[in-house]
């Protein structure tokens, strides 16, 4: 019956049309925003009566450019396309070359005509995609979901303070001056009130978490525009436990992610560090990951530790998504250190479908998806021995890794959030 209904939600007749814009295709760039934008792109075609068509804003270095548009279609794939996006303004969040935008990006609308048109990001395709679109389309619905804090904070949305990278608590014209000194404070301000223009110009704002949600609305999003939403994961069956022998502890510690200075790596691998030199041993990390590019020091640094502490540290190099399941086999714990805020890493989900318990830094999106001493454990964020103490904790307290096991629930699937877009796309 169940695979009955499934065939029938497949074949139903497509009533309305979704636009689904990222800033990347994941086939480039699998980082969080763009699979879920993709995997909601996929998932609504399949189960809903809305018909989807997915544009990745790629870089120059991700595809041959084409002159005389930005466009390109996909091979095969006659409902998705990538925009070329390299004339890009990053401080403004602006597409610089604006025949681009006011010319071909109006055709393709005109041409689509969508309903609804949802963006995940304006990276590289620019703010200027959401006037455009309210110019051309007048009943068209705008949503955003707003997955980090890029249109407020000019450090790569990180909010960390440029000069002692400090956690920033709000974003205002002096305070951002005092991170980048060369720009001005009216600059800022202008910054801000040029971003602000083209979001008011949106119905629906969707945050992954509460905690990112009320950041923008500080900062001067309309609360009665904002919606909470979990973003869905493809569901599968929980990777199998760890066998265990009689009087062994579970104490095999895995990192998923990319290795960079905001996940907390080189703060994991300190921890293992202070743990050794304090004559506790009997602990596994096992870290996947890419390393990124653009961090020399912090690359050696990585692998001179993990040449160093070989035999409590393992690096297995980059994976891939659907390798999860198989990979999290010989793990027990997972730790996801970030020393930045975090809004709703992937990871966590992931790792929870699959029934483990998270390590994670106390702040943000973080400690708001993992409950501390419930599904996971906090620890001070940016604190080597407080993260040391508490895999300590969870290597030697008898019952914990089994009563937070038992305390993880199911997780929001794809075809459920698919299904809550719909209803609020409808809703507008």
């Amino acid at each position: 019956m169940a695979l009955l209904q499934a065939e029938r939600k497949k074949t139903q007749k497509k009533t309305k049309k979704v636009l689904i814009i990222a800033h990347n295709h994941p086939l480039f760039f699998p980082g969080g925003a763009e699979i879920f934008a993709y995997d909601l792109f996929k998932t609504m075609g399949e189960t809903t009566h809305y018909q989807p068509f997915f544009l990745g804003a790629a870089a120059g270095i991700n595809r041959q450019v084409h002159t005389g548009t930005p466009f390109q279609m996909l091979v095969d794939s006659p409902d998705e396309a990538l925009f070329w996006g390299d004339a890009y303004d990053y401080f403004y969040n602006s597409q610089k070359i604006l025949n681009f935008i006011y010319v071909d990006f109006k055709g393709f609308l005109e041409e689509l005509n969508p309903d609804v048109i949802h963006f995940h990001h304006t990276m590289r395709i620019g703010l200027e995609a959401i006037q455009v679109a309210r110019q051309t389309l007048r009943a068209v619905k705008i949503v955003y979901t707003i997955h980090e804090f890029i249109l407020m904070c000019n450090r790569d949305g990180q909010m960390i303070r440029k000069h002692n990278n400090e956690l920033c608590e709000y974003a205002a014209p002096d305070r951002c001056h005092q991170c980048f000194p060369e720009i001005s404070p009216q600059q800022f301000k202008m910054r801000e009130a040029f971003i602000k223009a083209h979001l008011d110009l949106v119905d629906l704002f969707i945050s992954p978490s509460h905690f990112l949600a009320n950041r923008f609305i500080d900062w001067g999003i309309p609360a009665e525009k904002m919606v909470v939403m979990e973003n869905g994961r493809q569901i599968s069956g929980p990777a199998p436990h760890r066998v265990m022998e009689s009087g062994k502890s579970r104490n095999v510690f895995g990192f998923f992610g990319q290795i960079n200075p905001y996940k907390g790596v080189i703060l994991l691998l300190e921890a293992v560090i202070y743990l050794v030199k304090n004559d506790f041993t009997d602990l596994r990390v096992e870290i996947f990951g890419n390393v990124a590019e653009g961090f020399p020091d912090l690359k050696e640094k990585f692998f001179e530790l993990i040449e160093e502490y070989q035999e409590n540290v393992t690096y297995h190099g980059k994976y891939k998504q659907e390798e999860i399941g198989e990979l999290i086999e010989g793990i027990d714990w997972v730790v996801v250190p970030s020393t930045w805020w975090e809004n709703s890493p992937l990871v966590i989900q992931e790792v929870f479908m699959h029934k483990r318990p998270i390590i994670c830094s106390n702040i943000g999106g973080m400690a708001e998806k993992v409950e501390d001493d419930f599904t996971g454990l906090h620890f001070r964020a940016r604190s080597q021995v407080s993260l040391a103490n508490t895999m300590k904790k969870a290597c030697t307290e008898e019952g914990l890794w089994e009563r937070l096991v038992g305390n993880i629930g199911p997780r929001l699937s794809l075809e459920e959030s698919a299904n809550q877009h719909v209803a609020l796309y409808d809703k507008l």
